[in-house]
């Protein structure tokens, strides 16, 4: 990446240590975090079950333990 686009990513969005976007158009931030593997196995088979991604399952339960509205 050219430091004239870098430095055009930072200005609007966040660019994490290795040059990645941390930051999406939607506002959205990418976080990393690790789970036991009891919740990432059921995380996993509600996806599967309701035909849905893990993180739209992850973001719903983040949102509604911290009672966040839609």
């Amino acid at each position: 990446m050219s430091k004239g686009l870098a430095k055009n990513l930072r200005e609007t969005r966040e660019v994490g240590p290795r040059g990645g976007l941390t930051t999406r158009k939607d506002g959205r931030v990418k976080k990393t975090l690790w789970l036991d593997e009891d919740e990432a196995h059921s995380v996993r088979a509600v996806a599967y079950e309701e035909h849905r991604s893990e993180a739209s399952i992850i973001r719903e339960a983040i949102r509604r333990y911290l009672d966040i509205e839609d």
